[in-house]
């Protein structure tokens, strides 16, 4: 997390010391950037940094940066709720997960999209994918980067896969925990608005 602000700080202050003025002037003549670019560079990391959540009831981290190899990306946007799971082809709970997911797919149909992702390599996954066909029949990403297991495993103390979050229709994340575990039930609270954060 330190690391990626810090890389935002010298990406913002590089475009900064680029940039002009309104006026058409460099920022400065030594060519450091000026003081109102430091600061939209400031609050653009803060604005970072807020996007990671924190706890249960904070807003869901984008689905940014990843590879689709099954279905159209994902835009987590309001009226809409997720589940985001984690797993990988070389875990065997991950793999019992599957037909489960296939199934609660199938009962919520478009009332909840669901997002497989795992951080191992397009070659590994897209293969494993179409092998499973209709029996893995929701959306499917690669995060070879590790930047939105960032956003949920990390952020969350999570260090077991598979793991499944619920992010509800305001865009928070409301629930997570394995997804043979009490998903069904939540998902069937979240979307008739009786679900309550705990946790």
């Amino acid at each position: 997390m330190t690391m990626r602000i810090g890389i935002v700080i010298l990406s913002m202050l590089v475009l900064a010391g680029c940039g002009k003025r309104d006026d058409g002037t460099q920022a400065s003549e030594s060519g450091n950037p000026a003081p109102a670019m430091l600061e939209s560079a400031t609050e653009a990391v803060e604005a970072v940094a807020a996007a990671v959540p924190t706890k249960l009831g904070d807003p869901a981290y984008p689905l940014v940066g990843l590879n689709w190899v099954k279905g159209e990306p994902v835009t987590i946007t309001p009226g809409r709720v997720y589940v985001v799971e984690f797993w990988a082809t070389w875990c065997p709970p991950c793999r019992d997960s599957i037909p489960h997911l296939t199934q609660l797919q199938a009962k919520y149909g478009d009332r909840v999209v669901f997002v497989g992702v795992s951080n191992e390599d397009v070659a590994t996954v897209k293969p494993f994918v179409t092998g499973k066909g209709d029996q893995m029949a929701y959306t499917v990403a690669v995060d070879a980067a590790g930047k939105v297991a960032e956003g949920y495993m990390k952020a969350f103390g999570q260090r077991g896969i598979p793991a499944a979050f619920v992010v509800d229709a305001e865009g928070r994340v409301v629930w997570l925990g394995h997804p043979m575990g009490d998903l069904e039930t939540v998902l069937d609270r979240v979307l008739a608005g009786t679900y309550t954060i705990s946790g």
